[in-house]
This record gives C-alpha cells, structure tokens and sequence, in this order.
C-alpha cells in the first residue's frame, strides 16, 4: 500500500504514542484514523468514513473542525483515555510536506488547562505519582489547582491509600516496574476509580531534582534522605513535563508534607461522618459536611475549606487565632458584605497562572486575572480603613 508523507507521520507518531487517541490536525481539522477513528465513532458519534475509499484496503477516517475541539475532547477523556494533540507547527503555504508533531498529551489532571475557566474550583485538578519499595511508599502530588508540587512518604500502603482519598486525584502514575502489583491495581482502580498511566523511569531521581531546582543538595526541601520522595517527584515531573511538552518553570520548589500538626482522620471515618462524599447520595456535594457550611466565594477558597475539613488542626494556638479572625468578620456585618461583595469577582487565580506559565491562556484568562487583582486591592484597602485591629493583622 502507498503510503502519504501525511499518513507516514500519522503512523510514526501513533506509534511513538500508542496508549493515545492522535488528534491529527489537517489544515482546519482534527482527523483520527483506523483504531482512533472507530473510538470516536463510538464515543463521540462521529461519522466513519475513510480515505481512499477506492484503495484496496481504504483508510478509516473520522474527523471534526478544529474549533470544536472543546466539545470532543472532554467526552474522551473522561472515558478514559489519552489524547495527543498534533498540530501544524510550518505553514501550510510552503512547499513540501506540513511538518507536524505532538504539542501535548491531554488526561485528565490537564484536561481543564485547556480552556479558560473549564471546571476551574475543582478539587481533583492534581496528578499523583506513586513507587514503592517493598512495604515502603513514595507519593508525589502535582497540583494544578494549587499551581503546587509535594512529595511525603509512608510506611505502609494504608497510610499512602488514605492520603490518596483525601487528595482524590484524577489520575495515577505507577512505574511500569508497578504493572504486576495486583494489590495497588485493584485498589487504584476499583475502590479509588483512578485512572491508572504506567511509565518508564529508571534515571537518577537525586541527580535529576538537583539539577532541576538548580541547589546542590535536596536539604531545603527536607527529602536529602527520602529516596522514595525522590523517586515519585523525579517520575512526576518528568511524566508531565513529557506530557505538556513543556519544562514547568513555574514549579520553583518542591514541598514536603509530613501532617503533623493535623488531626489524622482514615477511609471509614470520612466516609461514615459524609464529610466531603455522601454514600446514600453518592455524591460528593449534596449532604456532606462540605455542602452544608461552604460559603465560600472563590475557588481557591473552597479548596482550602475542603482541605481543613479533611485535616482538621491540633494546634490550640492556631484554632484560636483563625476562631478571632472569624469572630471580628461576624462581629462586623457591614465589614463582612463588603469584602464577600468583592470576593465573588476574584476568579481561579491559581489555574490562571498556570495556563500562563504552559502559555494556553487566552483573553478572558488575562480579563480575569485583571479583575481579580483589582478586587484583591479593593479588599486591602477595606481592612485598611476598618477599626479593626484583628483583622488589619491580616495584611501583615
């Protein structure tokens, strides 16, 4: 069979990318081929058709305008698989073949980053890495949402797979060392419904982390004698920088989290008290704890309410000054509105730095950002003129 140049680098990239659905960006399309093309038939009710029809053995074909791509993509993601996203990167006019290449994988964790806005304030915008070595675990979390990177370490896969409720992440990351782990697999997939990506790793995680954040050792970080943390951060940011296409330079520094200081709160009674998800429900809004005092006015916000509810504080000192900040804001009803006022015009500051940073964002990403600072200043200069001393401690 004659093969295009076009469809020569639809193959070799298919192949380069064989866990992925290709979007194969034609001129002012994205078309899917053979295998691709009967999954977006089936899951997007895209016609099939084929190109060479009159060839012996015609290839399948589906395709969309490029601008729909916001409809489609989604809708495969979230049933479950990866998709590349190819584009044009010489112009179509020259002579020759168009040169194209893969811009970014899409799962998802990043599927959100996509579009200004899109399911922006959502608690699972995070992707997790996770190794082991024999009953010893290694997790590390990359959090869009919080535009954040950490890492911690477990002794025992109990601990590890509660912190992994808490968090609910949109997706997983396993050494391909990890495919034969019934025991992770079964747990991941089936009780946590995570959606599970392998991938090979076996560089120096040390060497790769100093080299990264430019330090001569991990210290600062507080992982210098933490190889599991290392090995999950090095196989995380190297699976998402591969992904996106893109070094992360916004990710500056790498948190460790140890929990002390929280109340430490397992699987049953979260789930027995409905604290973030209710089972008679099955939701994890409606009738939860969460549902029932979130009052909040801004993404960031309510992720913060949803994680102090999941690590309530131990510290008798620091429950009372966050109990005085919010006795002064309830003692001062004028106060209150006016700041809630100005809080519901500060949009997802978080997400919108990191489609900055992966260079994804658009107008009305910068049109927010602009409001929101804008709002952020209004507030400042509300706690400035108040009376209050409490809350004037605030600004520093």
């Amino acid at each position: 069979m004659n093969v295009t140049p076009a469809m020569q680098q639809f193959y070799d990239i298919k192949q380069a990318n064989s866990d992925c659905v290709i979007f194969f960006r034609m001129w002012d399309f994205y078309e899917m081929f053979e295998e691709d093309a009967k999954i977006a038939h089936k899951i997007l009710w895209i016609t099939l058709t084929s190109r060479n029809k009159n060839a012996d053995t015609p290839i399948l074909l589906a395709w969309f305008p490029y601008h729909a791509k916001e409809k489609y993509l989604p809708q495969l993601v979230k049933s479950g698989y990866k998709v590349a996203i190819v584009e044009q990167i010489s112009n179509p006019k020259d002579k020759g073949i168009v040169e194209r290449k893969v811009t970014r994988i899409i799962t998802p964790a990043t599927l959100w980053l996509e579009w200004e806005d899109y399911e922006s304030g959502a608690p699972d915008q995070m992707s997790v890495a996770l190794v082991h070595v024999w009953e010893r675990y290694g997790l590390s979390i990359m959090n869009f949402s919080l535009h954040e990177f950490s890492c911690s370490e477990f002794d025992n896969f109990e601990s590890c797979a509660t912190e992994l409720y808490k968090l609910a992440p949109s997706e997983v990351i396993l050494e391909k060392d990890s495919m034969w782990n019934d025991m992770i697999f079964e747990i991941l997939s089936k009780k946590f419904w995570l959606n599970i990506y392998y991938y090979y790793y076996h560089e120096d995680s040390y060497k790769l982390l100093k080299s990264r954040f430019w330090v001569a050792n991990l210290e600062s970080f507080g992982i210098e004698k933490k190889s599991l943390a290392q090995k999950a951060s090095a196989l995380l940011l190297k699976y998402i920088s591969e992904n996106q296409q893109s070094d992360l330079w916004f990710i500056h520094q790498l948190k460790y989290k140890s929990f002390d200081g929280f109340m430490q709160l397992d699987q049953t009674t979260i789930r027995s008290l409905d604290l973030v998800y209710n089972l008679a429900t099955a939701s994890s809004k409606h009738g939860t704890l969460l549902w029932v005092i979130d009052e909040t006015q801004t993404p960031m916000w309510k992720r913060f309410l949803r994680e102090q509810i999941l690590r309530p504080l131990q510290d008798i000192k620091e429950i009372q000054k966050r109990q005085s900040f919010i006795s002064a804001f309830v003692e001062d009803k004028i106060l209150l509105d006016s700041i809630r006022s100005e809080l519901k015009y500060i949009s997802d500051i978080d997400a919108i730095l990191t489609r900055l940073s992966l260079e994804r964002a658009g107008p009305r990403d910068l049109l927010s950002l602009k409001k929101s600072l804008i709002s952020i200043r209004n507030i400042r200069d509300i706690l400035k003129t108040s009376d209050n001393k409490i809350l004037k401690n605030l600004l520093g």
